[in-house]
């Protein structure tokens, strides 16, 4: 996975408004297989841990290929958010 600086500026003030210390990447099912979540649980004691551009990532035991991922910022109407690439998305 990779975080893109924009992504790591947005959550940074995220991490820090919240007072957590990292993101959860975490499978859920979907109508075509499993996608991804995030959150900004602590880790469980299954994950993975990796820190991946200053922002530390627990990834679920259920998550297997993650390389292929970019977290980055999205701007919108509504402000901005972050948005994760190259996560399969077919609803």
């Amino acid at each position: 996975m990779r975080i893109t600086d924009a992504a790591k500026q947005l959550l940074e003030n995220v991490l820090t408004e919240n007072g957590a210390e990292g993101i959860r990447l975490y499978s859920v099912a979907g109508c075509c297989g499993p996608q991804f979540a995030l959150s900004l649980d602590a880790p469980q004691e299954n994950d993975k841990v990796e820190t991946i551009n200053g922002i530390k990532v627990a990834f679920d035991s259920q998550v297997n290929s993650t390389e292929e991922l970019t977290l980055d910022k999205e701007e919108s109407q509504n402000g901005e958010g972050l948005v994760l690439l190259g996560a399969s998305s077919c609803c």
